[in-house]
């Protein structure tokens, strides 16, 4: 019976607001409901994507012009120097894949997809990964139509810290990377230079850095999010494609090819 009383008193002290030794008891709190997730913005209306994605790159930008509908598939040669680490070149794939999804996702068909690590072309041009700013000698003669090929170079060429992919040739569908004296240290630094085969790709593409870096009818301009990475967010330091950036693709290389 003393178990029932106590148990009535407290119902009793809740109901009247007041607890079992007199003082106000706070009213029981409904939590707040979680707010909606914003809706996806509108995709734009295409206008001249496509044409100014093929003007990058002195009117050479060659993915947009092998488009068919299948999707570009990238490749790492197996000739990363022992400083990047073993895992480095399957680590890179992993974040191309990332992005790959990340495409197919937003718009509803794949444009890359992640290939494997693949030997070293047979015989390859004399300087075919000589530290250049330009497109990698005698690529034409390596590289296979509807692929993206992911190069090492034997020295960082001028103005480049390295670390990470760090070039991208649009006329070659070519990636050159630099991690000869290894990766960055740990912290944020690294992870940016994880994320920069996505800045990179976006050049293949088509996207230039700024709007002034060209005129106006030549590339597309990147987001300042894949340009340099989110400064606030959870992926500090990150480089990460947008919801435009991605919408632009689809204008760029529009479904079935």
């Amino acid at each position: 019976m003393r178990g029932t009383w106590a148990l009535s008193a407290l119902l009793l002290a809740a109901a009247c607001g007041t607890g079992t030794d007199g003082k106000p008891v706070a009213p029981p709190t409904t939590p707040e409901p979680a707010p909606a997730p914003e809706p996806p913005p509108e995709p734009r209306v295409c206008t001249d994507e496509r044409q100014r994605a093929l003007n990058y790159s002195g009117n050479t930008t060659i993915l947009p012009r092998e488009w068919d509908g299948t999707p570009f598939r990238v490749d790492l040669f197996d000739h990363f120097p022992e400083a990047a680490g073993v895992d480095y070149p399957a680590d890179q794939l992993d974040v191309v894949r990332d992005l790959a999804d990340r495409i197919e996702e937003q718009i509803g068909y794949p444009i890359i997809e992640a290939g494997s690590v693949i030997p070293v072309p047979q015989n390859p041009p004399e300087g075919w990964n000589a530290p250049t700013r330009y497109a990698p000698p005698g690529c034409q003669q390596w590289r296979e139509p509807g692929r993206i090929h992911g190069i090492h170079l034997t020295d960082l060429p001028d103005g480049h810290a390295g670390g990470g992919a760090l070039l991208a040739s649009a006329s070659c569908g070519v990636v050159s990377y630099y991690v000869g004296r290894g990766l960055p240290p740990p912290g944020r630094s690294r992870e940016w230079a994880r994320s920069a085969i996505r800045h990179e790709l976006f050049h293949l593409f088509g996207f230039k850095h700024r709007d002034d870096e060209f005129p106006a009818h030549v590339g597309i301009t990147m987001s300042p999010e894949l340009l340099n990475g989110d400064r606030t967010g959870a992926d500090v330091g990150f480089m990460y494609a947008t919801f435009e950036d991605v919408d632009a693709l689809r204008c760029v290389f529009p479904e079935g090819g």
